[in-house]
């Protein structure tokens, strides 16, 4: 039961890491449009508009590449807990299996009463 136990949190483990790992992009149309908007807000040279559309898209790309990384640091942490409640069910497991057969033991060594005593 405990190795099935395993088998199916490792496996949600794994689909949560893939999921984790799929970092979502911010789409350029979308970013484009609201360069565009405020733009037609202010008044802007076309010098102006070239250094802040490279501003705006450096910034996105720096806020990916952070996002990606933090999502790295969040997976780990997932993957060393999932890791220490597993091998933490595991020694629970074998203590059972132990505590078990020293129960079967007990009781093959203790004599069964019979109803003579009564």
């Amino acid at each position: 039961m405990i190795r099935i136990t395993i088998i199916v949190s490792f496996v949600i483990v794994l689909g949560l890491v893939v999921s984790a790992i799929q970092v979502p992009t911010v789409d350029q149309a979308k970013v484009n449009e609201a360069i565009e908007q405020t733009i037609s807000q202010i008044n802007v040279t076309p010098e102006y508009r070239n250094t802040l559309e490279k501003a705006v898209f450096t910034t996105v790309k720096t806020l990916e590449k952070n996002q990606r990384k933090r999502l790295r640091f969040l997976v780990s942490a997932y993957l060393v807990i999932w890791l220490v409640f597993m091998l933490y069910l595991l020694r629970l497991g074998k203590q059972q299996q132990t505590l078990d057969q020293r129960i079967s033991q007990l009781e093959e060594e203790t004599p069964v009463e019979s109803e003579e005593s009564v």
